[in-house]
């Protein structure tokens, strides 16, 4: 923990200690003021001025403000002020201390903490050491507070002032920051969870963060830090900060804090019952509470979410026993009449009591299940007795069980609702949940197909069973054998039926990815997209954990259309509308196709990132299914930046877990890559054939294509070509084509047709493919002793091949150290040809002869492998356009 609580780096602050550092090496301002809100840095950012004060040969002095302080004058500053001099006499003083501090060759610079808590005489003492220039000043001060007359002084020195506000961070600047502290991966639902309890804030981040890890509710899991899914845990310094702000409200409004801690948000109307309208107005205008307006509501609620559990677990237990039953029974006299209001009772009434009426609290589930809140479903329904249990709220917990991946649990409760249905409709929803959460609890479909079958031969009712061949045909197909299941998935029409939605929106989404496994690209994206529209439309709680599932087949057509960058960020986008949910089943596939693009784009650590992640939540929740493709992905990324050691820890997990037929072959590529990574050309291959053999056998065209292209990579073109060239032939994806046409340049060892793949290649966001195509038109032209062109293919490869994270294959092993660097002086004068500019106005503008300028050039064009100034934008990697010399 030692070297957590250590001091936290500053990100995002960069700009503004690039500026100080201007402002002082050009002495053209003297007072800096850093204003904030409490815990956004404002004394960290202050202190890291000073401190490039003090690098700068400046003498420094530093102070803090208090309540205390300015009850001396001068009471806060005194310790940093020349020893000896009388200060009795205020002018007599400031004279004799700018006479001392004058002395100095250069303005002594100070901090002073708390600047909104100076006494005035301190201020003033300041503000003419100021004008006197022989002090500059760094303060802090907190937004919002009264400061005094002095201060407001200060800040009309415009000319030599620079004000500073400082807010919380942004979303991307505490992903950054967390990435550092921490100096690993750290997942994506991690980074929502510790955003959306600090706020963005700083302090709180850090305590939060501490908390967490402290408790072990912050861990590392498959390599990438994880939060539990339990409420983040508060260290007593949190405690204290959070209490601190609260404690500052009137003790009047205590009974409305407390109510809104545990009921949430109220009515403007409940509000007012409990706390008048001027204890309210203070409570917002101090910004603990928030007033919001939905419609012609307007509500109440806790202005940060960390309040409640501060104010919660200072409020004795009796105490929050009487506020949840006094707030049922305030919402039941007014008759229950928004939907949420039976979630709101149910869960009052039972936080109060332990228990509610059963009718009562199946209203409420229903509710809590539409809303995606798995875990309150689960609440809700485990509090009615066994014996009042009726089927659909048996297969309503067993749903939210699913959902929230315990998924032995929802078996049990699934096989009791299905044993004890009373007609076709009870045994179809009952089955039909229980058949989905068996194919999710385990790699073997068979117990889920027979529950299928089972139930199909037991209906009467011909639509009925119908829903079930539906639903056996999405288990064939996203279980291993596509070809059987489509084939069952034919007369699956596109409208959302009147009965069996459920088992419909399954088929659906099991049909779109099935026509990618086996070629079908195009057909596929529409059917994506048209299912995604369709359960967006109809909403969240139905059977599949939640629409943004939908994504994965969308996400997975486009990588195969060569729109990998968009593949990445459909993937990515509908991860995070799940970070908030618990939903688990959903939120581990999403993270393996955000990872699947990121591999195939050829970034391995960010797709290691997104393989833990999925590696993280399935191991969490003992959801078992796609381990082994986690894990194997986990396996590849390692070894792909060289990390063999950890690619090789992997291997027995890796071996303990079974495939689970779905992109079959795939599951291989993580020891595949270990062999590459040492060395181990020929074991690779013989892996990657054996792998490709099973794509081939059990239908999965695309992921046959993708092991094939490997073993070209790895050296063997001649032997993949042909089965390639046939497969783009059958499948539509452009990226099957450009594939293809990439191995048979690599077999025919053509350099023109390897550039071309390189440059269809980095349009379809593949970097490494096309770094590698580019690398072997290199060794191409060098074979047929055309330097020039080797040059600008190596160059080529260079580049590209430093967007792929460090990536190491055996080609591009070929260009290491093959480019001579341009100099200093070279590049200035390659962007400034680059930009239209003549040899002689590149002359003029750098003091160089003609003939010089054009003497670099020519090195230029052959260190860069190109043959005029016309083809340096592309060497260089700019756009292209004119542009004027600087001025």
């Amino acid at each position: 923990m030692q070297g957590w609580m250590d001091r936290w780096p500053l990100v995002g602050r960069e700009p503004h200690l690039d500026s100080f550092r201007q402002d002082l090496a050009a002495d053209r301002v003297h007072c800096w003021l850093i204003f904030g809100a409490p815990g956004v840095g404002k004394t960290r950012l202050a202190e890291e001025f000073l401190d490039l004060a003090a690098a700068g040969e400046r003498r420094t002095a530093r102070a803090v403000a208090s309540r205390a302080a300015a009850q001396l004058p001068l009471g806060a500053i005194a310790h940093i002020l020349p020893s000896g001099v009388d200060i009795a006499d205020p002018v007599r003083g400031f004279r004799a201390v700018a006479q001392v501090l004058s002395g100095r060759p250069r303005p002594t610079v100070v901090l002073v903490d708390d600047l909104h808590l100076l006494d005035n005489s301190s201020a003033v003492l300041l503000g003419q050491l100021l004008d006197s220039r022989v002090v500059s000043l760094i303060g802090t001060a907190r937004t919002g507070e009264q400061t005094s007359d002095a201060i407001h002084a200060l800040l009309q020195r415009s000319d030599h002032v620079r004000r500073i506000d400082l807010g919380d961070m942004a979303r991307h600047q505490l992903e950054e920051l967390l990435q550092r502290v921490l100096e690993g991966p750290v997942g994506r639902r991690t980074h929502h969870a510790l955003f959306t309890a600090s706020g963005g804030n700083p302090l709180l981040l850090r305590e939060l963060v501490l908390g967490a890890l402290e408790s072990g509710a912050l861990a590392l899991n498959d390599g990438v830090w994880d939060v539990s899914e339990t409420r983040l845990p508060f260290t007593p310094t949190l405690m204290d900060l959070i209490a601190a702000r609260i404690s500052a409200s009137p003790s009047a409004a205590r009974p409305l804090l407390e109510s809104l801690a545990f009921c949430g948000e109220l009515s403007r109307t409940d509000a007012a019952a409990i706390a008048d309208r001027t204890v309210l107005d203070d409570l917002e205008r101090s910004g603990i509470v928030r007033v919001s307006a939905h419609r012609r509501r307007v509500t109440v609620a806790l202005a940060h979410s960390l309040y409640g559990g501060v104010i919660a677990a200072r409020t004795p237990a009796l105490r929050r026993y009487d506020i949840a039953l006094r707030q049922a029974e305030r919402l039941e006299a007014h008759g229950l009449r928004r939907r949420e209001d039976a979630l709101r009772v149910a869960s009052w009434r039972l936080d109060a009591t332990g228990t509610a009426d059963c009718v009562l609290l199946l209203r409420a589930a229903k509710f809590a299940m539409n809303s995606n809140d798995n875990e309150r479903v689960i609440e809700l329904l485990s509090a009615i007795q066994a014996d009042q249990h009726t089927t659909e709220s048996l297969v309503l917990l067993g749903r939210a069980l699913m959902h929230a991946g315990q998924l032995e649990r929802a078996e049990s409760v699934l096989a009791e609702a299905e044993a004890g249905a009373r007609d076709d409709h009870e045994k179809t929803i009952a089955a039909g949940t229980r058949c989905t959460n068996l194919f999710w609890s385990t790699p073997d479909s068979d117990r889920a197909l027979t529950v299928c079958v089972t139930a199909q031969s037991a209906l009467s009712d011909p639509v009925l069973a119908n829903q079930f061949r539906f639903l056996e045909g999405g288990i064939l197909t996203v279980g291993g054998t596509p070809a059987r299941g489509l084939s069952m998935l034919d007369d699956l029409g596109e409208a959302p039926p009147q009965e069996g939605l459920d088992a419909w929106l399954i088929a659906l989404n099991a049909k779109a990815l099935g026509l990618v496994f086996v070629g079908s690209v195009e057909e596929a994206r529409s059917l994506a997209e048209h299912a995604r529209s369709v359960h967006e439309t109809i909403g969240e709680g139905r059977l599949l954990p939640h629409p943004a599932l939908q994504a994965a087949p969308l996400a997975l057509s486009l990588m195969e259309k060569g729109m990998i960058d968009q593949a990445r960020d459909v993937s990515v986008g509908a991860c995070d509308v799940l970070q908030a949910a618990p939903a688990p089943v959903a939120r581990q596939f999403l993270a393996f196709y955000s990872a699947r693009a990121e591999w195939l784009a050829g970034r391995p650590l960010s797709a290691r990132r997104w393989y833990g992640e999925a590696a993280a939540v399935a191991r969490t929740h003992r959801l078992s299914r796609g381990m082994r493709s986690y894990l194997s992905g986990l396996m590849a990324c390692a070894a792909l930046v060289g990390d063999t050691d950890t690619a090789a820890s992997l291997v027995p997990d890796v071996e303990a877990n079974a495939p689970s037929g779905f992109l079959a072959g795939e599951e291989a590529l993580g020891t595949a890559w270990l062999h590459v990574a040492r060395g181990e050309l020929g074991q690779a291959r013989d892996l990657l054939r054996t792998a490709a053999a099973d794509a081939r056998g059990t239908g999965h065209l695309i992921s046959e294509v993708l092991l094939l292209t490997d073993i070209g990579r790895l050296g063997d073109p001649q032997g993949v070509r042909e089965r390639l060239n046939e497969l783009s032939r059958r499948c539509d994806g452009a990226l099957t084509h450009a594939r293809a046409r990439l191995v048979t340049a690599l077999a025919d060892d053509d350099p023109a047709s390897l550039m071309d793949s390189s440059a269809e290649l980095e349009h379809m966001g593949t970097p490494i493919l096309a770094a590698e195509a580019a690398a072997a038109a290199a060794g191409a032209w060098k074979r047929r002793g055309d330097s020039r062109a080797a040059t600008a293919a190596t160059t080529r490869a260079a580049r590209l091949a430093g967007r792929c994270e460090g990536a190491r294959t055996p080609l591009l092993a070929t260009i290491a150290g093959a480019c001579a660097p341009l100099t200093g002086r070279e590049q200035e004068i390659a962007l400034l040809a680059a930009a239209g500019n003549t040899s002689k106005g590149i002359s003029e503008h750098l003091t160089l002869s003609v003939r010089t300028v054009d003497n670099h050039l020519q090195r230029i064009y052959l260190k860069l492998g190109i043959r005029n100034r016309a083809e340096l934008p592309r060497a260089l990697n700019l756009d292209t356009g004119s542009k004027d010399l600087p001025r």
